[in-house]
């Protein structure tokens, strides 16, 4: 899957890759912090999983910010299902915004743990 998800990264290089499976869809790595970034969801290990409910909330999400993203059907080879492409790609800025995020929360997370006594996860 990692060698099938980095071939697909190097077609849609500056692109939000969006993984159809039979009745959810998935985002993996970097591509998960960004939509974490931007909306409410929360992933898991790296890998967010949503239903066919969500996706029109995230396409908006992600057409109001001029994200360029590909939707690809696993059950047919990775063939595009949907695509969004502006000329005023903002892929590569926000992905530099969520990896600050990203390192502001989880010191955040680590912070509020410590004062309140919670265990603190490290293998998340």
């Amino acid at each position: 899957m990692e060698d099938t998800l980095s071939e697909l990264k190097a077609v849609h290089s500056s692109s939000l890759i969006i993984i159809l499976f039979a009745t959810d869809f998935r985002v993996y790595d970097e591509d998960a912090k960004l939509i974490e970034y931007i909306s409410n969801f929360i992933s898991n290990c790296n890998v967010l999983t949503f239903k066919i409910k969500n996706l029109n909330e995230i396409e908006k999400i992600l057409k109001k910010k001029m994200i360029n993203y590909v939707i690809l059907d696993k059950e047919n080879n990775y063939k595009i299902h949907d695509y969004y492409y502006s000329e005023k790609n903002n892929y590569r800025k926000y992905i530099r915004l969520c990896k600050k995020y990203n390192i502001f929360r989880r010191y955040l997370v680590y912070f509020y743990n410590f004062i309140f006594g919670i265990p603190f996860n490290r293998y998340r």
